[in-house]
């Protein structure tokens, strides 16, 4: 069994087709996607149908249940670029309709199809709690003693690719379709650069019987750059400057 598990697509289309192209050279069993398909992006429907044309179980965001509430008015708390970030969002949540918010009902708050792997989006109590490497081990524990023993939990979240090993038990996450960043010269830049994981489920090869590979897709910036302005979002040239090749 070969599992490709992605998320964090964030309406970036041209980061899902390169992963999907890349996903489909090695040939997996089955797709599983960890949610937040389509908010902050120029193409929040696109996503969304491309998804749902995959046949695999979704696990429901925070971005994505978003979708599925009245979009709020705007409360200042302090964060750095919040206004712009809101109006982005404010965006991405009228561009989809019903049609398409019937799809995010569909997605599930855990998946457990694989053997042995428990697929969420932040937490499998919370889709905006974060796990990481910092997390501790104490707060693993609870959420295992309630959450069951699978070996292998993968969620997604923090944009960030993860593996942490405890006693046999491994915490990972595959990064971010759509949204990697990296900081560079100090300042925190979007990447062109698709990540995902493969798992391979084969007794007796390690990570409690299985092989897991991290995949990085490299595509063109200015694809996404460019659908920032085709869509005419919020502020798209100022968007549109925050990506960079990989």
């Amino acid at each position: 069994m070969r599992a490709a598990v992605f998320g964090d697509i964030h309406g970036n289309l041209p980061a899902l087709e390169a992963v999907l192209a890349d996903v489909r050279r090695h040939a997996p069993d089955l797709l599983i996607c960890l949610g937040d398909v389509a908010m902050t992006g120029p193409f929040p429907a696109e996503c969304l149908h491309l998804v749902a044309s995959l046949n695999g179980p979704v696990v429901m965001g925070n971005a994505d249940a978003e979708l599925l509430r009245p979009w709020p008015t705007f409360k200042p708390r302090g964060l750095p670029d919040e206004r712009a970030i809101y109006e982005l969002d404010a965006w991405s949540h009228a561009a989809v309709g019903e049609l398409e918010r019937g799809l995010v009902r569909t997605y599930q708050p855990t998946v457990d199809i694989l053997p042995g792997v428990l697929a969420f989006h932040g937490s499998p109590e919370s889709c905006t709690e974060v796990l990481n490497a910092e997390t501790p081990e104490v707060r693993l524990s609870e959420l295992r003693a309630e959450f069951g023993p699978a070996p292998r939990w993968i969620g997604g979240h923090t944009h960030r690719p993860l593996l942490r090993t405890l006693e046999g038990w491994h915490l990972l996450n595959p990064g971010s379709v759509g949204l990697p960043f990296e900081l560079r010269n100090g300042v925190y830049l979007n990447v062109a650069r698709a990540e995902y994981l493969l798992l391979d489920l084969l007794p007796g090869k390690g990570l409690g019987g299985g092989q897991v590979q991290f995949r990085q897709v490299p595509y063109p910036a200015r694809l996404i750059q460019d659908g920032l302005r085709a869509a005419r979002v919020p502020d798209a040239e100022r968007w549109a400057s925050d990506w960079v090749d990989a």
